[in-house]
């Protein structure tokens, strides 16, 4: 017996001409089909619309879980995320499904911050002090990218000397 099991997942942000980002999460499969919708105002990177639908789902919980989606209005990317989003969206009542697409989602919209710089300095030899100097002035352009991953960690050598 051959078992098979096809899963496409795709995550775009694309921004807005109010400065707004659009952050789009769809993920089908053999057994599910859901789609996010997400606005993420910047500087402060908070969620300020979304929306879910969840077309295919063996789990009867995520049948009315959409709903649900709502509660992430107002949270913002950084420290805590994960925790915050869990909290609102998973439990008896909730969907882990639409949890996973959120976090993904805002991981979307870091890369999108830090990837313009990544690809600046790709083939480009610089020292050590010259990237971590570049990833200062990228925080300082985005503070809310303080603690969202180790490499940003109070701990960090880019972090240190920075009053964020």
């Amino acid at each position: 017996m051959v078992l098979r099991f096809l899963r496409n997942k795709v995550v775009e942000v694309e921004p807005l001409p109010d400065g707004q980002l659009l952050v789009t999460w769809k993920l089908a499969d053999d057994l599910l089909e859901a789609e996010m919708r997400l606005k993420v105002q910047p500087p402060d990177l908070e969620i300020t619309e979304a929306e879910a639908s969840i077309s295919r789902c063996p789990h009867q919980e995520c049948a009315m879980a959409p709903d649900l989606i709502e509660n992430v209005e107002g949270v913002r990317i950084g420290s805590g995320l994960r925790k915050i989003v869990r909290g609102l969206l998973e439990g008896p009542e909730g969907c882990s499904i639409l949890s996973a697409g959120v976090l993904e989602c805002c991981n979307a919209v870091i890369l999108h911050f830090t990837r313009p710089g990544i690809q600046a300095r790709d083939g480009v030899r610089l020292t050590e002090e010259e990237q971590i100097a570049g990833s200062r002035e990228n925080l300082k352009n985005n503070p809310r990218l303080v603690r969202s991953c180790i490499a940003f960690a109070d701990d960090s050598p880019i972090m240190q000397g920075l009053d964020l």
